[in-house]
């Protein structure tokens, strides 16, 4: 039995992907999807080339192997580990996904950076007990200029702060989501209170009885171009 229905199934969790959406990107039907995740069918190999291609996976891996998260998302990334074994022994996650265009509908005022139940989701290894959020680099949010090199299309992961973990965060980069503003910064101790500094004319003192949201660095997956 080949891997390709589970990988598919995998895939389309990764991307954040519906059947439904998967399949018309192929010109399939959401019920050839399903038979191909549920083992009652293979894909004609054409199909499987068309997979492949698409999402820049080897052939050889897409059939014979239990995709990673890793060679799914193109992105090598300090929090992922080489032994397919390592990773797969990690708990995955659906993590909620800031990209390009959610940024977009945000900044328009269709939808709120907190409304994070209609974001697409991102599938990721993860050992945290913490909320976790995966944001798209984008050299328009406002980050200070002694930030890591991030480049553009790096994918950031951030671990929620609260009440019991936030003193770890002293000098450590995070992330300020408030309901129209995302800011990347460092956290600083600051007259008895932690403060996510951008500069030293814009800070958010931290604090969690509001709507605004405090983040701290967890993982960061840099892209690869192919």
């Amino acid at each position: 039995m080949t891997k390709v229905g589970s990988n598919i199934k995998k895939i389309r969790a990764t991307k954040g992907l519906s059947q439904q959406a998967f399949a018309e990107i192929f010109e399939l039907t959401r019920g050839n999807i399903s038979s191909y995740e549920e083992n009652r069918a293979d894909p004609k190999i054409e199909i499987i080339v068309k997979i492949a291609n698409y999402f820049s996976i080897p052939i050889e891996a897409l059939i014979t192997q239990n995709l990673t998260v890793n060679q799914i998302l193109n992105f090598k990334g300090d929090k992922l580990m080489a032994e397919e074994k390592t990773i797969d022994a990690l708990q995955l996650k659906e993590v909620p996904y800031i990209n390009d265009n959610i940024y977009v509908q945000c900044q328009h005022g269709n939808i709120s950076f907190n409304d994070q139940h209609l974001f697409p989701k991102l599938v990721l290894p993860s050992t945290s007990n913490l909320k976790l959020l995966a944001l798209t680099f984008n050299s328009n949010i406002p980050h200070p200029g002694e930030l890591p090199k991030f480049g553009e299309h790096d994918v950031l992961v951030f671990e929620a702060l609260t009440e019991t973990n936030f003193h770890l965060c002293e000098d450590a980069p995070g992330l300020y989501v408030g309901d129209r503003e995302l800011m990347l910064g460092y956290y600083r101790a600051e007259n008895k209170s932690m403060k996510l500094v951008l500069n030293s004319l814009k800070a958010h003192t931290l604090h969690f009885k509001s709507d605004q949201q405090f983040w701290k660095l967890y993982a960061s997956y840099q892209h690869l171009q192919q």
